[in-house]
């Protein structure tokens, strides 16, 4: 008699986290965007993701070989957000983020350039 308690108090609290869990990841919602690409060897990554009042962008650039430097580049409607130079790190990889309003539109822009190597990549903000 304990015991068949003990299961069905156990699948009770299953049935709640799996509800609760449900229903905070439908309330979430799916308020990003991802772009994803190849450029002579290398691969690229932009993605927006809505949270917390702002947009975060965000930029990685997956290169050949570690310690390559790179000319990056993210901008709003033409307007930089970030620009610099990046060097791939141990993983041969080059990540960087900038953040806008939430309610941010129009179009985001992503530029590394190492060389006569170019990655772009758009995304609507």
């Amino acid at each position: 008699m304990n015991r068949t308690k003990i299961v069905i108090a156990t699948v009770m609290a299953l049935v709640v986290v799996t509800v609760v869990g449900g229903l905070v990841w439908w309330q979430s919602g799916d308020d990003g965007a991802r772009q994803a690409g190849s450029c002579d060897g290398a691969s690229y990554t932009l993605e927006t993701e809505r949270e917390d009042n702002t947009t975060e962008v965000s930029f990685e650039v997956q290169a050949n070989e570690p310690g390559q430097t790179w000319e990056v580049r993210i901008e709003h409607d033409g307007e930089a957000l970030v620009e610099g130079t990046r060097t791939t790190d141990e993983d041969a990889e080059i990540d960087v983020d900038a953040y806008l309003p939430q309610d941010a539109t129009g179009e985001i822009t992503a530029t590394a350039t190492q060389g006569d190597q170019t990655c772009t990549a758009t995304l609507a903000a």
